[in-house]
């Protein structure tokens, strides 16, 4: 966690060494700062025998490099070079420190074989990468289809999470795969999941978050939503697949009722006293049944992994005064809820039991694409705005809630090679484009 913490706050204050900050009554001491010896540390892994491992990036090439342990002192720099597998790119996911080893893992996708794969790399103390290993490798349809890996390590940094996660609108199907790894690589469990939703009135769903905690214990947080006419209502399903080592790891369901709330995001952490807390946005509904699409507040749910009991449902609106360093003192004092562009970065669990959220402003941008032929540049904006910070009591309400001032945007050029097709009948149209991205051309403002 201060791991996280940490590499969060490095992209959000450009400071110098024993810089503080007041937030709510909580004092955050950022230390010395880490100066990377080619271009910017990106992300910290962690520590191993005295020794700080991380990532630094320089326009487009990538460095593993390390640090003294207290004194943050420059040690050394390795580029990190990448050979093809079978003859497929590899694109760098995450460096990671698991039981004290450490790996450099990358993911690619297997034309021949039509997979998405993970793969690591273990890493020595002259930064010399090992051969590659497979650790997930998932079938998909395409490569339009090949969805996206999530990974992180579990609290005590002992074992390591992998997850697929593959979604498939037009089936209405969601299907993940997940392999908990431990220091050698070797699968502790692997799961595959598919989910099959039915077709309802303005249905949504997602995979909202997961999480290992210390027992090796696994928790997939779902969703799904939809417009029940019959009613007058939303119905939101919220729901925890718990796989728990002492158990063997069998699937169970922890199904929760959020009480004609809409949730907007999930994240979920697992605390000190043993329960599962499920944190996030919601939107209140209209008098239609229709949720309003607006951040009315943040919730705190928790589950007793004990018997899988529900303990606790909390709901809190933000005040006016942080809506007010928000969005204006005229629209706070109107009773005008926030836009729904927040995303919780970080949940971090304080002494009294309760949590502190840390949540920013995120939203992504496409532009128009051009080119010439078959050749085809889009750009596209992600930018971040301001940090609420939220301190939850251990009853889940609210204790006190904060705005840290924060801008950062990042624009990227996607180059691809563009296949396009199209038909029109009448006053219908049905358009196919297909995207081979060949490079990422980045630029940080």
């Amino acid at each position: 966690m201060k791991k996280l913490l940490f590499t969060l706050l490095i992209t959000v204050i450009s400071f110098q060494a024993h810089a503080q900050m007041q937030v709510g009554n909580v004092t955050l001491d950022f230390g010395s700062k880490i100066t990377a010896k080619k271009g910017d540390v990106t992300y910290i892994a962690g520590e191993k025998n005295g020794t700080i491992y991380t990532l630094a990036r320089q326009k487009k090439m990538f460095y593993v490099q390390t640090f003294e342990s207290g004194s943050n002192k420059f040690l050394k720099s390795k580029q990190i070079k990448f050979d093809k597998i079978n003859g497929n790119k590899v694109t760098i996911e995450d460096l990671a420190i698991i039981d004290g080893e450490v790996f450099l893992f990358g993911s690619y996708y297997d034309k021949k074989a039509k997979k998405s794969v993970f793969a690591a790399y273990s890493i020595d103390e002259k930064l010399i990468l090992g051969k590659p290993k497979t650790v997930l490798a998932v079938e998909v349809p395409k490569r339009s289809q090949q969805g996206a890996f999530f990974f992180e390590p579990s609290y005590d940094g002992v074992n390591y999470l992998v997850m697929h996660v593959g979604i498939f609108e037009r089936d209405e199907k969601l299907r993940y795969e997940i392999a908990l790894l431990d220091k050698t690589l070797a699968a502790v469990h692997n799961e595959a999941v598919d989910l099959q939703f039915k077709d309802r009135k303005d249905l949504e769903f997602s995979l909202d978050d997961f999480e290992v905690n210390d027992k090796g214990d696994i928790f997939v947080v779902v969703s799904d939503s939809y417009r029940n006419k019959a009613k007058k209502t939303t119905e939101t399903n919220l729901t925890v697949h718990a796989y728990y080592a002492s158990k063997g790891y069998a699937k169970e369901n922890i199904d929760i009722d959020l009480k004609g709330k809409k949730v907007l995001n999930c994240n979920v952490i697992n605390t000190a006293d043993g329960r599962l807390q499920l944190i996030g946005f919601y939107s209140n509904l209209r008098k239609s049944g229709r949720a309003d699409w607006r951040l009315e507040g943040i919730f705190d749910v928790a589950v007793e992994t004990s018997d899988n009991s529900v303990v606790k449902e909390t709901f809190n609106e933000f005040s006016v005064e942080t809506k007010t360093k928000l969005i204006g003192e005229r629209r706070a004092k109107k009773g005008k809820d926030l836009k729904p562009f927040y995303r919780i970065t970080h949940l971090i669990e304080r002494e009294n039991g309760g949590v502190i959220v840390l949540s920013e402003w995120y939203t992504t941008y496409v532009g128009n694409t051009s080119g010439i032929g078959p050749l085809a540049f889009t750009p596209i904006t992600y930018s971040t705005n301001e940090i609420i910070v939220t301190a939850l009591n251990q009853d889940g309400t609210m204790d006190w809630s904060n705005v840290v001032p924060k801008e950062q945007q990042v624009t990227v050029t996607q180059f691809s090679i563009g296949l396009a097709g199209g038909m029109a009948n009448g006053s219908v149209s049905v358009g196919v484009g297909v995207l081979f991205p060949l490079a990422i051309l980045g630029e940080v403002t």
